[in-house]
């Protein structure tokens, strides 16, 4: 990746970043059993505790795409780090369902804020013709922090502590995180004056993007990107669990194995992204994506279908192997389909779309218990949810196209 000058010390804190929201985040799955069993709930309940975290994505990510153009991308970065630091220790320190999943909602609200001002960062920070590939190798290090997450939690239990633990090593990340943000110079330091005009034109422009056909479609395709990337990953412990037994069969390895079939599916997802990044280089994001979300049907397919627990243990990895392209594709993209001074807009448009992790994930669970039951949910109902996601996701290798 080329660097421009002056700014090696702001790559490392936004690798560093990348790296610890992507833990934060995609810990969800390794949890989503726990809260089952620590607080007597149902799957989908226990799956939309997880989700909170997705619904503050939706609801503050416009409002901080606009608080980007006010006080700039430093002051947006660190505020969203104090805040993930304040959500983590919450979750660490109080217990209790409904205190987890308010500490869930902040630490949502603090990503939010990260994420919407960091992928529009990377362009200036690096070559910006080489825009979704750039921000495919950042995703890759967001790929270290998902997968080493289930891992965290195996660990944590291993010591013989609650997997609640498993919160104070993430406060401490969060803490280093913010203050490798506060250190470094930052390219739009220079220009973050605000003004009425500037107020103004943002106003006017948001207008413009939320009517616009281009944008919606944008905009629905990582809804259900996210959505199905949370749902399958979210899911995988109480699918080996309802579907194969997991815990008669293997014993007191069960665990593990969930977990570690959770890191492997965020892990299959960090190396597809790193070999994607190769991929892009040389096929054009609308192919590879056609490409891609066909092979992860079939991965799915095998995953939820086959009868046989080896081969669904290792088909996961290769779902996530084989969607990992998708949201540094559709953001590049819409990116790209917009002149530069819409892109912090753009970005916080598509960054409400991550509320689809909020929705796809508790549905895929409810739809699931609707189709069998409580006590045996029937995961192949519910997984058809995520081959519908797939299914539009396919469409944006039609319709998507350069607009300015």
């Amino acid at each position: 990746m080329k660097i421009k000058n002056n700014f090696f010390l702001l790559l490392f804190a936004l690798a560093f970043s990348y790296f610890a929201f992507g833990a934060i985040t995609n810990v969800a799955g390794a949890i989503v059993p726990k809260i089952k069993e620590t607080y007597q709930v149902s799957g989908s309940a226990s799956s939309f505790l997880a989700s909170v975290f997705f619904i503050a994505y939706g609801l503050t990510s416009l409002p901080f795409g606009i608080l980007i153009n006010k006080l700039g991308t430093k002051s947006t970065l660190v505020a969203g780090a104090l805040i993930t630091t304040l959500g983590v220790f919450m979750f660490a320190s109080i217990p209790g369902y409904f205190a987890n999943m308010a500490a869930m909602f902040v630490c949502g609200v603090g990503i939010t804020a990260i994420q919407v001002a960091a992928n529009p960062l990377v362009k200036e920070v690096s070559n910006p013709e080489k825009y979704s590939r750039n921000l495919t190798l950042f995703m890759v290090i967001n790929g270290l922090g998902s997968t080493s997450a289930p891992y965290i939690v195996t660990f944590v239990k291993s010591k013989g502590y609650e997997w609640n633990y498993t919160y104070w090593l993430f406060t401490i990340i969060s803490v280093i995180m913010l203050f490798s943000l506060l250190i470094p110079k930052y390219p739009s330091e220079d220009r973050e004056e605000s003004s009425k005009s500037k107020d103004k034109k943002s106003k006017s422009s948001f207008g413009y993007l939320l009517k616009d056909p281009l944008m919606i479609l944008f905009t629905l395709a990582i809804f259900l990107y996210v959505g199905v990337e949370v749902g399958v990953a979210n899911n995988i412990g109480l699918y080996l669990e309802d579907a194969h037994h997991i815990s008669n069969v293997l014993g007191d390895k069960a665990e593990a194995i969930k977990n570690a079939t959770i890191g492997n599916y965020w892990f299959g997802l960090l190396l597809g992204r790193l070999v994607g990044s190769f991929v892009l280089d040389r096929i054009p994001s609308k192919k590879a994506i056609q490409i891609y979300i066909t092979c992860a049907a079939i991965a799915l397919a095998s995953a939820v279908f086959c009868k046989n627990l080896t081969i669904v243990l290792w088909s996961f990895p290769f779902v996530g192997f084989f969607i990992s392209i998708m949201f540094p594709s559709i953001y590049g993209l819409a990116i790209d389909s917009y002149k530069k001074e819409y892109a912090s807009m753009v970005s916080g448009i598509l960054c409400t779309a991550i509320i689809g992790g909020a929705v796809i994930a508790p549905l895929i669970a409810k739809v699931a218990e609707i189709a069998g039951s409580l006590e045996n949910p029937n995961w192949q109902a519910g997984m058809l949810i995520a081959f519908a996601c797939y299914a539009y996701i396919f469409t944006v290798g039609i319709w998507a196209k350069k607009k300015a």
